[in-house]
This record gives C-alpha cells, sequence and structure tokens, in this order.
C-alpha cells in the first residue's frame, strides 16, 4: 500500500493526474457545445434529461479537476521526516505472533456460541410478548363467549316463561 501511494504521489503522478482532469474539464465543455447547423426556426431547445446529464458531467469534471489541484497542496510524511526512518514496530509484533503460533484460533466457537446464546436470548423475549398478547386476545375472545352464551341463556328463559304463560292460557281456556 505505501509503495503504490508513494508512486502515485510523486510529482509525475501528480502532473498525470491534473492533466487527466483537465482533459475530462475540458471535453465536457466541448461535448456541451453543439454546432449551430440550423437555422433559428429549426433550432430544437435541449431536453431537461440532456440538461441533466451535461450538468452531472460538468460537476464530475470540476471535483475531479479540484481533487488533482489540492493533491499538491497537502506536503507529504516524508517531507517532514528529517532523516527519521519509518518504523517496524508493527512487523516485529507480527514475527512474534507467527513465532508463538498465530492467534486464538477458538474464534469460530465463540461466534456459534455468542450466536446461539442470542438466538435464545431473543426468541425468550419475543416469544414472551407473543404469549401475553395471545393470553390478552383469548381472554377477551373467552369473555365475549361468555357474554353470549349468559345473553342466550337468559333469552330462552324468557322464551320458556311466555311458551308457559302461553300453555296455561290455553288450558284455562279449555277447560272453560
Amino acid at each position: 500500500f505505501s509503495i503504490s501511494y508513494y508512486f502515485l504521489s510523486t510529482p509525475t503522478a501528480l502532473i498525470q493526474r491534473k492533466y487527466r482532469a483537465n482533459c475530462l474539464l475540458y471535453w465536457c465543455i466541448i461535448s456541451s457545445k453543439q454546432p449551430n447547423t440550423l437555422s433559428q426556426s429549426q433550432h430544437s431547445r435541449p431536453t431537461l434529461t440532456q440538461m441533466k446529464v451535461k450538468s452531472l458531467l460538468f460537476t464530475a469534471a470540476a471535483a475531479i479537476a479540484s481533487m488533482a489541484s489540492a493533491q499538491d497542496q497537502y506536503p507529504e510524511y516524508q517531507d517532514y521526516a528529517d532523516g527519521y526512518e519509518q518504523d517496524n514496530l508493527y512487523e516485529n509484533y507480527a514475527m512474534k505472533q507467527q513465532e508463538k503460533g498465530g492467534g486464538g484460533g477458538n474464534g469460530i466457537i465463540k461466534i456459534g456460541v455468542s450466536f446461539g446464546l442470542s438466538y435464545v436470548i431473543g426468541a425468550k423475549v419475543h416469544s414472551s410478548r407473543i404469549a401475553k398478547k395471545m393470553k390478552a386476545k383469548h381472554l377477551k375472545d373467552q369473555k365475549a363467549l361468555y357474554t353470549q352464551y349468559y345473553n342466550d341463556v337468559y333469552k330462552l328463559e324468557e322464551q320458556k316463561a311466555d311458551q308457559q304463560a302461553i300453555i296455561e292460557q290455553l288450558q284455562a281456556a279449555l277447560q272453560s
């Protein structure tokens, strides 16, 4: 990574990037101009889509040009190094880890256990929520069923009492 970054940040690479950005900007400006071959009465106006595409290309070219010119404003880290060499601290650490035998090795087991525990805990939480909702729903349905049952029994008792009264009236009419 550092080698490729070094080559990209050399003055030659900066000039090449700036040249490419300027060429792209110039191409966008040139391509947005159309030759005026039609007469004034035949001249058609660009559509909204064409205008959007042109403005998008121009904006992209301007952004690339400004980024390329901003690259050379900021000096490189090596400019301030003053004889200090880049340390090899990470390389030394990596070599010691390889000598030890690598990393932990139980990573997949830890991931599996944590996944299993989180699954069980999540299932417990969600199932308890649904159980509460279902219990409330069934209690409401049971209450409605009992209310309907008592109303039906009361109506049947009233009908029975009315029928008994009619039967008694008919028997009294027959005996007289």
